[in-house]
């Protein structure tokens, strides 16, 4: 895989001004994501907004399957959110491959409270194998450059 620029991602981009700038690492073949629920990213007051634990599925299961040098994109995800995600607390959250049909690549992830381990949420995701070159070429003949 050529290494396509993810600077500006919103979930793991480190010159995205407004992104979450997330710190992706791997453990194995899990991506691991480490995560302090700041008060911008709560809904109800002192817990989590649920949209932020998307955001935060949606990247580990990527870097699940980057690491191993695919290109793929989102083509669905599901999540089951079980407990509530404390402003303060720092949470884990990882991802892996399940198994892959063809161009179909199944995973999935948990999110988990770092200090007590409590499961705050679990997520599956399909993604699809993707030609990057022809995902970003917006204009025949011409590379998109997303900076």
């Amino acid at each position: 895989m050529e290494t396509v620029n993810l600077n500006n991602c919103y979930g793991c981009g480190k010159d995205n001004p407004t992104g979450l700038r997330l710190n992706v690492s791997h453990i194995g073949d899990k991506s691991h994501i480490e995560f302090e629920v700041k008060p911008r990213y709560c809904g109800y007051p002192g817990v989590m907004h649920g949209g932020v634990a998307a955001i935060l599925f949606d990247e580990a299961m990527f870097h699940a399957i980057a690491k191993s040098g695919i290109e793929a994109v989102t083509a669905s995800m599901s999540i089951e959110y079980i407990s509530p995600a404390f402003e303060g607390h720092v949470l884990v959250c990882e991802g892996e491959i399940e198994k892959r049909d063809g161009r179909k690549i199944d995973v999935i992830a948990t999110l988990t409270d770092a200090a007590s381990g409590k499961l705050i949420a679990k997520a599956r995701g399909r993604f699809v194998e993707v030609d990057l070159e022809k995902v970003l070429d917006v204009i025949p003949g011409e590379k998109h450059d997303p900076l």
